[in-house]
């Protein structure tokens, strides 16, 4: 009997009044939610249905606690990390989203620099049963991480390729950085450029060499011959303010294709301050289509990353892992595209 002046509050529903609305078993409805390809299509679309008239929602501790599962993935950076012109941020936001689309959440995670530092961390979470899987943002040449992560049988995979391994064992995602500035070469050059110079950090057999070496290729297979002296070498954005004044002085480049948006916008400053215009005396291009390149004046060329496509891949390799189902490590290089923008559109031949 109810309580005069009290509001009986409505029962939630459960899987055992869904299986009664629906007129399918209780275990039809547990495969609906937990394994789809084993119910037919009509009957799944009754299910869901009801599912959505219900507002019917999981226990997620309950289902968790069931698989032993937390339905989390660690997201790993490093603990200087902070670069507004990076595509972490962004890449961590989309991961996010599609991780949510499969009822995981992303855990933020803070570590040393050092592959040793993080390696500590992720040994803390494997003993803790903390995570179900782990998502790598960077890959560098000798990276030491996803060995280990494989060896202790936690689902991984990496946003970036296993650099000088032929061979890895771990699943990866990357962008094809050598077709992104090839693309950067195409476009520069229709726009009447040829003495093209790279500007960006010393070779490393990693992500240098990879954005480099499409530049250049990018220029032989229209015909144009690479000048070694074009290829302006500096550390960090913050070295072109010395380096960059000598290498107009000396070399007279008419564009400048930068190893990504940060040196773009720094190299738009320096010219700036020398009296050059950015985009009509110098174009200048950059990489990440990161939210610098739009708010620099002029707003900078750059090549644009597949984000939600890579975020998507490594969400499918995921939970392939996770289900026991994946047959092999995934190995997939997505394509940029280029955008355009004021940095190298205003700029015409002499």
């Amino acid at each position: 009997m109810s309580t005069p002046g009290k509001t009986v509050p409505e029962r939630r529903p459960t899987l055992q009044s869904i299986a009664a609305m629906a007129g399918v078993s209780h275990q039809t409805v547990s495969n609906v939610l937990n394994a789809p390809d084993r119910v037919a299509e009509h009957t799944r679309a009754r299910v869901l249905d009801v599912i959505e008239q219900l507002n019917y929602r999981p226990n997620e501790t309950a289902r968790s606690l069931a698989r032993r599962s937390t339905r989390l993935i660690s997201f790993h950076i490093g603990a200087g990390h902070h670069n507004e012109a990076s595509m972490l941020d962004p890449f961590m936001r989309e991961l996010a989203k599609v991780g949510a689309e499969h009822a995981y959440r992303v855990v933020l995670d803070i570590a040393g620099d050092e592959d040793e530092d993080q390696i500590a961390s992720y040994e803390e979470l494997h003993a803790r049963r903390s995570v179900d899987g782990v998502v790598i943002p960077e890959t560098h040449v000798g990276d030491t991480r996803p060995a280990w992560l494989v060896e202790h049988g936690m689902p991984t995979v990496a946003f970036g390729r296993p650099w000088a391994d032929p061979d890895p064992r771990h699943s990866w995602v990357d962008v094809d950085g050598g077709h992104g500035m090839r693309l950067v070469a195409e476009h520069l050059l229709q726009t009447g450029h040829e003495r093209i110079a790279y500007v960006g950090p010393p070779r490393n057999r990693g992500m240098e060499d990879d954005r480099l070496d499409g530049l250049l290729a990018g220029l032989v297979d229209s015909g144009v011959e690479p000048d070694p002296a074009l290829h302006l070498v500096v550390e960090s954005p913050s070295g072109l303010r010395q380096a960059l004044p000598a290498l107009l002085a000396d070399h007279r480049p008419t564009a400048l294709a930068c190893r990504d948006d940060a040196f773009a916008f720094e190299a738009i400053q320096v010219l700036d301050e020398l009296g050059l215009r950015p985009g009509e005396d110098v174009a200048v291009t950059g990489f990440d289509d990161s939210d610098l390149a739009r708010i620099c004046r002029p707003q900078i060329t750059s090549v644009a990353q597949p984000i939600r496509e890579v975020a998507e891949l490594i969400w499918e390799s995921l939970l392939a892992q996770l289900a026991g189902t994946a047959e092999a490590p995934l190995r997939r290089l997505t394509l940029p595209r280029l955008v355009t923008r004021d940095s190298t559109t205003t700029w015409s031949p002499a």
